[in-house]
């Protein structure tokens, strides 16, 4: 009998749930986050500020993922999914300031045990959205399971605030209204940039008004 596309769907759910599938995932994950920990206690301490201020890590669902497979027009396989997904596995970093995300960025293409295969620099260039965010994809090697692949997006706080808030409201509504806020999340996306410069202006004259202390 031939399979229908509900059930091929169905399938592809029940698969990207199992659990030899997703551990070495997460195992990345958790490779990621603890060099993330210790490159901020190491940084934190040579600047003499708090260089990381927080990391989210997220196993993309198997919704998420199937959505994307259809969006992409990938075949709705996990063995495609595996081939062509670069963010089951996912790791945000949230910074301070603005030169912080490419110090970071630099400090992990610098790491010989990743293998950094794509960079995509949404700050310099935000998406026609407005969302501002630095995007890598590495390889991770995981024990058993060779290489992973992790994105990391590294962003400050404000830029995130902006992707939280049109995340929810916009990107997982569809194009629900979305022509009414787009202007709005324009404008907000560039104001926050302009505060992110400003920041670390202020950032960089109080760090030369204590040298000169």
């Amino acid at each position: 009998m031939t399979n229908t596309i509900d059930d091929v769907y169905q399938e592809f759910l029940s698969q990207m749930e199992e659990e030899a599938f997703l551990e070495p995932y997460r195992e990345a994950c958790r490779y990621i986050e603890q060099k993330l920990e210790k490159i901020n206690i190491e940084y934190s301490e040579k600047l003499g500020r708090n260089f990381i201020g927080q990391t989210i890590c997220r196993i993309k669902t198997p919704e998420s993922c199937l959505n994307k497979m259809i969006k992409k027009k990938y075949i709705v396989k996990q063995q495609t999914a595996q081939e062509y997904l670069s963010d089951i596995s996912g790791i945000r970093v949230i910074c301070n300031f603005l030169d912080d995300i490419y110090r970071l960025a630099e400090i992990l293409k610098a790491d010989e045990k990743l293998e950094v295969i794509k960079t995509k620099d949404y700050v310099k260039k935000p998406k026609s959205s407005g969302y501002q965010s630095l995007h890598m994809i590495v390889l991770v090697p995981v024990d058993g399971a060779g290489k992973k692949r992790v994105e990391i997006q590294i962003r400050t706080q404000a830029m995130n605030l902006w992707a939280v808030v049109e995340h929810h409201f916009v990107y997982k509504k569809g194009d629900y209204e979305k022509h009414e806020f787009e202007k709005d999340l324009k404008e907000c996306a560039r104001a926050i940039y302009k505060i992110d410069k400003k920041m670390l202006v202020i950032r960089e004259k109080m760090e030369a008004a204590c040298k000169e202390m």
